[in-house]
């Protein structure tokens, strides 16, 4: 699959394919690590802290590897190309860490020895995170970028809905069929990748500016660039609010339904919320591949707003659900608006960067679009928590706070001033 096919006009739907399916098989790796490392975990330790310092180094991971290798992916060349060799390596390790943690876990190693591996497949995922997200906008032109993210966020989010359901069918069949599922799909996509993609070469001038801009006057670029802050700090809002829901739905769903989250209603609720997130994540299916479509089409920033506004006025009236059915009714709706907001958000970096005539710098900047989609992920818990006990216990505060949240990102999105395409574009 060259690179040429799709700089000549064409949409060159074999690379979009490629890398959905790298795509495919990262989320299947993080909704293993989701869906049952706090399971493992609560073999080594009862301390909700422990757990949610374990948890939270994924997050870690993800602010401070991604921007670091993203740069360095920009000054690397190698006869593979610049970011292949960061994607095949993190994906082999990525597989066999996860893999040897559920080893760890099921011969009874110290927890020291499983919370290496657990650590050292983030670091692994994140190794490649920044190389991943910049091969599209560097094999896909401006213009198509928007269809390319809503094919890979498609296969994004079935990969995810893979790992939590076949995940769940071979983790009830025998745990250790769930964990090779990863072994062997987490590395064999980095492996096609790296075999069947190719990287275009960087025009000398171009390259002597990769090599010559350091990390330092890299920042200073960026954060003289107002629209990519803007768009860095509405994605964390954004992502904040999701955060919010995702990580205490359980909770959430105990109070609605039976009147409080006691130990005993949060067991007797745990399967019937874990498939109306699952509900969440196939309704978001059926936007993905319209959301890009949709930013081509119609307006890059309306329809970031479009996927941002609905997702947020869905969980604003989760304030409101009473029933299982609210619940899923509002599971649907704000699922068909974060298709459109992911797939929406994807491309906005590189065209960001094309606008900018720099594109050549794509891995540093995903880097940083990396990040500020972590900083939730390692706060989220700690905020969220926050605005449960100062509400006195009750999980519902959750969904004003993540709607605020939500919300605060769109004036931010319609202040841009470079993202949309000019009519000479």
């Amino acid at each position: 699959m060259h690179s040429e096919d799709a700089k000549n006009g064409s949409f060159a739907m074999g690379i979009v394919l490629g890398i959905a399916f790298l795509a495919f098989s990262r989320s299947i790796g993080w909704a293993i690590n989701k869906g049952f490392t706090f399971t493992l975990l609560s073999d080594y330790t009862d301390s909700p802290f422990i757990k949610g310092v374990v948890l939270a180094v994924e997050g870690l991971m993800g602010l401070i590897v991604p921007p670091i290798i993203g740069w360095y992916s920009d000054r690397i060349f190698t006869k593979r190309g610049r970011r292949k060799p960061f994607i095949i390596i993190g994906g082999l390790l990525a597989g066999l860490s996860l893999f040897m943690a559920y080893v760890a876990y099921a011969n009874g190693w110290i927890f020291e020895m499983f919370l290496f591996f657990i650590s050292f497949f983030y670091f692994s995922m994140h190794l490649y995170t920044a190389p991943f997200r910049a091969l599209m906008p560097d094999l896909i032109e401006s213009g198509n970028r928007g269809k390319a993210s809503g094919i890979i966020t498609l296969l994004e989010v079935v990969g995810n809905l893979v790992g939590f359901i076949l995940g769940a069918i071979l983790w009830d069949i025998n745990p250790l069929y769930t964990y090779l599922m990863g072994l062997i799909l987490i590395p064999l996509a980095a492996i096609l990748t790296y075999a069947i993609i190719d990287e275009e070469e960087l025009e000398e001038e171009k390259l002597n500016m990769v090599k010559d801009e350091g990390i330092l006057a890299y920042a200073k670029k960026m954060f003289h660039e107002t629209d990519t802050i803007k768009f860095y700090t509405a994605q964390t809002l954004w992502w904040m609010g999701f955060e919010f829901i995702a990580m205490f739905f359980i909770g959430i769903a105990a109070q609605i339904l039976y009147g409080d989250a006691s130990e005993e209603h949060i067991k007797a609720v745990t399967s019937t919320a874990v498939i109306l997130m699952g509900i969440f994540n196939i309704a978001a299916v059926f936007t993905a591949l319209p959301g890009g479509i949709i930013y081509d089409r119609i307006g890059r920033k309306k329809s970031i707003i479009i996927g941002d506004a609905i997702f947020g006025a869905s969980i604003l009236a989760g304030m409101f659900a009473k029933t299982y059915m609210h619940i899923l009714v509002i599971l649907v709706i704000a699922g068909l608006g974060w298709g459109i907001l992911l797939a929406a958000s994807y491309p906005v970096i590189g065209d960001l960067l094309s606008k900018f005539r720099r594109e050549e710098f794509n891995g540093r900047y995903y880097g940083v679009f990396e990040a500020s989609r972590s900083i939730p992920i390692l706060l989220g818990g700690w905020i969220g928590g926050a605005v449960v006990l100062i509400a006195g216990h009750n999980y519902i505060s959750l969904f004003p706070a993540s709607a605020l949240a939500v919300f605060l990102a769109i004036p931010l999105v319609a202040k841009m001033k470079h993202l949309d395409r000019e009519e000479s574009e």
